[in-house]
Parts: structure tokens; C-alpha cells; sequence
């Protein structure tokens, strides 16, 4: 059972806005809260993701690792937070860990309980899918902006701005990019 505190900081998350209240309710009877210690790996590179957590206390950080390099810190989440996105909803393991900086408060959906909550309440999954979506575009343009930014600042790098360039006018243009 979900307290009420934790149940308020869900139904109020901005990631749920303009989210119908019955909608809401019928997510939060899906998912279970946890708390886990500081340090603690929240969702873990290349292992097989079976969750989506909403951090609704805390901080963690994404990391990502590479056999030739160290450990590369791409983020910090503050709850409200979501996160295993992209694992969840694809056979792949995630490509990053989430670790807990501090306490974290989570409330998680499992893939049984994604089943159950799609074939009994369609609406409410259909509220989960689109706040995943804006999280996903929330990202995707933070990263336009980064590259652009970055290129800007390096304009006199013709080959990275016209690579850059290109890619972007095929991500909007061809269904499957290679």
C-alpha cells in the first residue's frame, strides 16, 4: 500500500499534468513504493530492466561506463523524476545505471502490472505512455540544444557542424536511421 504522502507527491508530479484524477488513481494502484539507501543502483547498465521508477524523493545520477574510459556522469535527477524509460518499453537493457545520491523514494511499475493496468484500464496507460513521451522529448530536445550549443561555439569545425547537420535532417526525414 502506497501512504498518502507519497500518493500526493505522484498525482501532483508535472510529468502527469492535465492527467484526469480517476486516470491517476487507477496508475498509482499499480505501482510499489520503495525506499532505497544512498549509493544504491537504482536501474543498472546492460542488465535486464524488468521496472519504470518514479523518483518522487531524492536525487541519482545516470552513469554510463565504458570498458576504455571512466565512468561518465550524464545527469542528475531530482524527483519528480522518471526514469528506465526506454527499457521498459523495448527488449534492450538500459545503456545507463541510475544510482541514488540520497535517499530515494520510488514508486515502480512492473511489467505485469504495465499487462494488467493496459487490458483493465487502457486510459490510464495510455496517461503513463504519454508523460513517458514527454520525458522523452524533454531529453531529446535538452540534447539538440547541448549539440547545437556546442557546435556553435565550435562553428570553425565545419566537418562536426555539417556531420551534426545531417543527421538532424535525417532523424526528421527517414523512418530507420543507420
Amino acid at each position: 500500500m502506497i501512504d498518502d504522502d507519497a500518493a500526493q507527491r505522484f498525482m501532483t508530479a508535472p510529468q502527469f499534468a492535465g492527467t484526469d484524477p480517476a486516470s491517476l488513481r487507477a496508475l498509482l494502484n499499480t505501482l510499489v513504493e520503495d525506499r532505497a539507501p544512498a549509493g544504491a543502483v537504482l536501474l543498472e547498465q546492460n542488465q535486464p530492466n524488468d521496472h519504470l521508477s518514479i523518483l518522487i524523493g531524492g536525487t541519482a545520477t545516470i552513469e554510463r561506463t565504458f570498458p576504455d574510459r571512466p565512468k561518465e556522469v550524464l545527469a542528475t535527477l531530482n524527483a519528480p523524476a522518471l526514469f528506465g524509460t526506454t527499457s521498459f518499453f523495448r527488449p534492450s537493457p538500459p545503456t545507463v545505471t541510475v544510482r541514488a545520491i540520497s535517499e530515494a523514494w520510488l514508486l515502480t511499475l512492473y511489467h505485469p502490472a504495465h499487462d494488467k493496468l493496459r487490458a483493465e484500464n487502457p486510459r490510464a496507460a495510455e496517461a503513463l505512455l504519454l508523460a513517458v513521451v514527454r520525458v522523452l522529448a524533454e531529453r531529446f530536445d535538452l540534447v539538440d540544444k547541448r549539440v547545437s550549443d556546442y557546435l556553435f561555439a565550435h562553428a570553425d569545425d565545419h566537418p562536426k557542424v555539417n556531420e551534426w547537420s545531417g543527421f538532424r535532417a535525417r532523424l526528421f526525414e527517414e523512418p530507420a536511421i543507420e
